[in-house]
């Protein structure tokens, strides 16, 4: 247990120390308002406040929890660290991490790209480095080395996880789909690809063969025990020019058994294009997804990374949502929040916790291969860097895929196999 001084006690400054040191490393906390019973103490203790206290380990105020920043925080060096809130030779850790944490940045960004996502290029956590490594880890690992040094008895711990997430945006290829649009694409398979292709689409939607993008699902079940868990996020709908999957009425009955029954994997709710605005839209597909699947938890990524601060975090908040997998890049590898660790969303405006945890990606398979152009080497070594580094810090790898690259189908052939050794080197 250790004990916590709180200068300037507030719900941010509980919350913040409560994740660092509680979740981040493990360390049970108790809070103190009392300096004389602080310092009658027995046992680990560390002081956040202006000024040291004898037998304690000391983390300097800054003033910035209170009073944040309206524009970028100043930054500094600290041990060969990027910090932010420097404070002389130190900094002010607890305001640093929440300014992240709390996605101030995001919440007051006005840019917005094609998509009315907030381009990457335009974050505080890409413009100063901070997204390269997922700093707040490392800066608690420090805090929890220096905490050591205080009180040699006290241990913290960590352990590193890979969690292989998939995004359903189609489940199936071409079973399901409308006759007029099947005889569209039919037409536009014999002059790409000639009569295979057209044959194939036939014969999967005359049953006689399985649909293809189920291969995708067979190679996740194969390998989800590599890892530390496994997530789907299922789109439910397919009515709209971003919106392409075949909707469950038109699902096989076994994939609604397969669905509902493998305890290897979890299922969340991959919400539609529109859902992160059309509150409406939103409802009705939760509706679907809590029927027609029956999930032990409500967890979801929204699709195309669609969200807005704070009506979307909001709504799924107040929906029974526990957690929210949409915090990484659309275009490249990297930590959006500085960090590899789940943490509770705060809604910043209203100034509180929730109980609604947050999970940071660090590397999606379309935004390397569709975004950057990697080949397969490429998207194999960029994954591993970022496994790597979440390993270094001992957090939580989550990694993104998609159903069509996992199928390996046609003209996505090569890329099972870079899953495959992307999944091999993450084990944990």
């Amino acid at each position: 247990m250790l004990l916590v001084h709180l200068e300037h006690p507030s719900t941010r400054a509980h919350w913040i120390v409560e994740h660092t040191i509680g979740r981040m490393l493990g360390v049970p906390v108790r809070f103190t308002n009392d300096v004389g019973a602080f310092r009658d103490a027995v046992g680990p203790r560390l002081s956040y406040g202006t000024a040291p206290i004898d037998g304690a380990l000391h983390v300097p105020w800054s003033g910035a929890l209170a009073r944040l920043p309206a524009h970028d925080p100043p930054t500094g060096l600290v041990d060969d660290m990027p910090v932010l809130f420097p404070v002389g030779a130190s900094f002010d850790l607890f305001a640093a991490a929440f300014f992240l944490l709390a996605l101030v940045d995001e919440q007051r960004c006005a840019a917005r790209d094609a998509h009315d996502r907030i381009p990457s290029e335009a974050l505080f956590t890409v413009r100063s480095g901070l997204a390269d490594r997922p700093w707040i880890d490392r800066w608690a690992l420090d805090l929890g080395d220096r905490l050591r040094r205080y009180s040699p008895s006290l241990e913290y711990t960590r352990t590193y996880r890979h969690i292989l997430t998939v995004d359903v945006d189609n489940v199936l290829r071409y079973a399901g789909r409308p006759w007029t649009r099947a005889l569209g694409a039919t037409v536009k398979d014999l002059m790409r690809s000639g009569p295979g292709a057209a044959v194939e689409r036939w014969m999967v939607r005359s049953g006689l063969v399985r649909d293809p993008f189920l291969r995708g699902l067979d190679r996740l079940e194969r390998h989800a025990g590599d890892t530390s868990g496994a997530i789907l996020f299922l789109l439910l709908r397919g009515d709209g020019p971003h919106d392409h999957a075949v909707e469950p009425d038109h699902w096989p009955t076994w994939l609604h058994r397969f669905l509902r029954h493998d305890t290897s994997l979890r299922v969340g709710l991959h919400p539609s294009y529109a859902s992160s605005t059309d509150h409406e839209r939103l409802d009705a597909e939760i509706s679907t997804y809590e029927r027609r699947l029956q999930p032990r938890k409500l967890v979801s990524r929204q699709h195309f990374l669609r969200w807005r601060l704070p009506d979307t975090l909001r709504r799924l908040a107040a929906a029974g949502f526990v957690e929210e997998h949409s915090l990484g890049f659309a275009d490249r590898t990297g930590f959006r929040a500085a960090t590899c660790t789940p943490f509770p969303w705060y809604d910043l405006e209203r100034d509180r916790p929730t109980s609604l945890m947050l999970w940071p990606f660090a590397a999606m398979d379309s935004a390397l291969i569709e975004r950057s152009g990697l080949d397969p080497d490429g998207v194999t070594a960029a994954m591993r860097t970022m496994s790597d580094e979440v390993r270094a810090v001992q957090g939580t790898f989550v990694s993104v895929w998609h159903d069509r690259y996992l199928s390996g189908h046609r003209e996505f052939a090569r890329w099972p196999a870079v899953f495959k050794q992307v999944v091999k080197h993450a084990r944990p």
